[in-house]
């Protein structure tokens, strides 16, 4: 009987199936104190579950500020993702990607109002 690697029977046997993404210079900035997201998602395969992952960590470099927003729809399941924001002022005009940190969807209005991170 041939053995199996175990970071491989771990992966196999999980709830789901996960890709791991680092940043080598936030690791040398921060090590152990840096922070480790979780992320649970819908994508099908490890390719675009790491090219989501590089996506966010080039998202985190550099200095973030924090803006609202009053968007159309719902965005409460989007809590944890990084989304592209498209308006017209206030340096989205060509589009700009956030972190959303959190969203009071008001279903009666039909509209969200969306708090986000975004790089200056």
């Amino acid at each position: 009987m041939s053995l199996v690697d175990p970071v491989y029977a771990q992966w196999l046997m999980a709830d789901c199936l996960w890709a791991l993404a680092t940043d080598a210079a936030g690791d040398a900035r921060w090590g152990s104190t840096g922070m480790v997201k979780v992320r649970q998602t819908r994508l099908a395969t490890r390719a675009d579950a790491e090219a989501e992952a590089a996506r966010q960590l080039a998202f985190m470099g550099g200095p973030l500020a924090i803006d609202s927003h009053l968007l159309t729809g719902t965005w409460a399941a989007f809590r944890g993702r990084v989304i592209t924001i498209t308006g017209n002022r206030l340096g989205y005009q060509d589009g700009k990607d956030v972190f959303v940190l959190g969203a009071e969807d008001d279903r009666a209005a039909g509209t969200s109002r969306v708090t986000v991170l975004v790089r200056l």
